[in-house]
């Protein structure tokens, strides 16, 4: 296809698998039908001329025999002057026996005596043209055939020396033969009748076979194409199960790569997720055991001190007892803080749906934090389904983050902005604190990820779980230095 031109490669490629099997063993079965037609043709007609050339010879040889025979028994003197005299009945006689028109010419190539008269006499020369005497003259045989076609039909004439009886010179004999083509041209118009006969048979019996052939492997194509379609990569695919009767040869190594490439992939997302758990349970682990650390650290110290320094008699016992009371709850406050966090972010994928104003719900949070969030809604009611506590979660986790993201800011803000388009919900978070750092944008939403010196890191991955959860996505603009964009967008039915 390489070396064809550009317009017929576009225009073949233009054509689907099963036109161009169509196309290819129509076209395979004309092409070779003109071929041989045209082969058959030109065998014809060089039988045709060889059959002529060679029963012309043969006449020739007999006419000739016949003029010798003629000119040994003459009492004329065997001259070329005498040749009118010797053959003016003699060559009529001959002509008549071999059914072949004779004419005798003089050495200079002047007509001397013919058989033909009347309306035959219009397709003999009067004198032989010079280059035809030239012809003769030069070839070694001193004999020349050349093809003449009239009204009357195609004719071979054949011009060669008359010589005496001691093989000189002493005329011309030109033998005009009627080529006998009607035979050959009805044969060969009856083996063309019949030969199309065959190829139109040969190509309706095409047409329906390609037809066939391209239909049962653009099925084939497109059963494989489906199952491969239907394959779910993500859950429990399914090797194709197809019947092996029905599917051309051709296919059933694709099938068969395909379902190894399947075994293959499913396994190395086994294993993948088996490597993708065991890090997550050894993070989460390494994780829980530093946040754990935290508060027993300041525990352990209290402890040691309580113990050495205590005295029951002190006047300050009772001070110094609830001192230490007061440090070991608040640090065991810490740690049940840190074992909430993290149950939590373990069930963030059981949803307990109801239907809920969501208008409402982000009213309702913004009211625990007086003074600093205001809300931006242009409709006054949203109802929504989803998991009530859980959204209001992830309001608090976000309004919670831009607030810590400000500390120290006298003019703090945090805006939520709630707007409706089509079947989406956008809530928009802004804060006007320092922004993201871009360091920081690809792993804000990672679980162990925080910027702060306390906390668990879970805060907005527990956001992100609980959006999706729902069917929703987040993302983030970054306006630093002039703060942050929190981006939630639902679906407004939610599944």
């Amino acid at each position: 296809m390489k070396y064809l031109p550009a317009w017929v490669r576009r225009f073949w490629s233009s054509y689907s698998i099963r036109n161009k099997i169509f196309l290819s063993t129509l076209g395979i079965i004309l092409i070779s039908s003109l071929i041989i037609i045209g082969i058959s043709t030109v065998q014809y007609k060089e039988e045709a001329k060889d059959y002529n050339i060679k029963r012309l010879a043969r006449k020739e040889r007999a006419i000739l025999a016949s003029i010798n025979m003629v000119l040994r028994r003459t009492t004329f003197p065997v001259t070329t002057e005498n040749l009118p005299l010797i053959f003016k009945k003699e060559i009529h006689n001959i002509s008549a026996i071999h059914n072949m028109h004779i004419e005798i010419y003089d050495l200079q190539g002047h007509y001397l005596v013919g058989s033909a008269t009347g309306f035959g006499r219009d397709t003999i020369y009067q004198m032989i043209p010079p280059h035809l005497l030239d012809s003769l003259n030069n070839s070694p045989e001193k004999k020349i055939r050349i093809e003449d076609k009239t009204v009357n039909g195609k004719f071979i004439s054949s011009y060669s020396y008359l010589t005496d009886l001691r093989f000189k010179p002493i005329g011309i004999v030109h033998i005009l033969y009627k080529s006998k083509l009607d035979f050959y041209e009805n044969e060969m118009s009856e083996f063309i009748k019949r030969l199309g006969s065959v190829y139109f048979f040969l190509i309706l019996l095409s047409v329906f076979v390609s037809y066939y052939l391209s239909r049962l492997l653009t099925r084939s194509l497109k059963v494989v194409s489906e199952r491969i379609d239907q394959t779910d990569i993500e859950n429990n695919p399914v090797s194709l199960q197809l019947h092996t009767s029905t599917l051309p040869e051709e296919l059933k190594p694709i099938v068969e790569a395909y379902n190894l490439m399947l075994s293959k992939l499913a396994d190395s997302r086994r294993r993948l997720m088996q490597a993708e758990r065991e890090s997550a349970w050894k993070e989460m682990a390494r994780q829980i055991a530093h946040e754990i650390k935290n508060p027993l650290t300041p525990m352990q110290l209290s402890v040691e001190h309580f113990v050495q320094t205590f005295d029951p008699q002190a006047p300050d016992a009772r001070e110094q007892l609830e001192e230490f009371r007061s440090i070991m709850i608040d640090q065991i406050n810490a740690l049940n803080r840190i074992a909430a966090s993290f149950s939590d972010f373990t069930r963030i994928g059981e949803l307990h749906t109801e239907t809920f104003d969501l208008v409402e719900l982000i009213q309702t949070t913004a009211g625990l934090f007086p003074g600093l969030v205001k809300v931006e809604s242009k409709i006054d009611t949203l109802p929504f389904a989803g998991d009530k506590t859980k959204i209001k979660q992830a309001l608090i986790n976000l309004i919670k983050n831009a607030k810590q993201a400000q500390t120290g800011q006298s003019d703090a803000f945090v805006h939520i902005e709630l707007s409706v388009s089509n079947d989406r919900i956008r809530i928009a978070v802004i804060d006007n604190g320092p922004g993201i750092p871009p360091d920081n944008m690809d792993r804000i939403f990672q679980p162990k990820f925080t910027t702060k010196s306390s906390g668990t890191g879970l805060g907005l991955a527990i956001v992100k779980r609980i959006i999706e959860s729902h069917g929703g996505q987040i993302r983030i603009e970054n306006r630093q230095p002039h703060g942050a964009v929190f981006i939630i967008i639902l679906p407004k039915n939610p599944k």
